[in-house]
């Protein structure tokens, strides 16, 4: 992502083929969409950096011919922000994706986000 936030600790995509469904960047994704969440809250939010703390935890589900077809995937990130009033924050959480009915016509892939601490920097 140029002139976007600094990105730590993800593990490369080559390096976690079950995310596919995610599309080929997986983290680009990542980032769009938690961003996206943080600027209906906060307009003039910005997000300064994402470090992913951990490996992600991935759950996937398949049906009776062994397709996956339902796959969670949760990150556990820390964020840093700057928030409309200029106050750097950082944030950390658990950022989860659910993909369902995936293969099919009927896909839908939803994300949510647990917020577990807010410390001013």
């Amino acid at each position: 992502m140029t002139g976007g936030p600094e990105l730590y600790g993800f593990p490369p995509p080559e390096t976690v083929p079950d995310l596919r469904w995610l599309g080929p960047d997986y983290v680009s994704v990542l980032v769009y969409d938690l961003t996206q969440g943080l600027l209906r809250q906060d307009p003039r939010t910005s997000v300064m950096g994402v470090r992913c703390e951990g490996e992600p935890r991935l759950d996937p589900s398949v049906d009776p011919s062994g397709v996956i077809r339902a796959h969670d995937a949760c990150f556990p990130l820390q964020v840093y922000v700057q928030d409309g009033r200029g106050r750097p924050w950082c944030l950390r959480g658990r950022w989860t994706y659910s993909g369902r009915e995936l293969g099919t016509s009927a896909a839908s892939i939803t994300h949510s986000w647990r917020l577990l601490s807010a410390e001013g920097v």
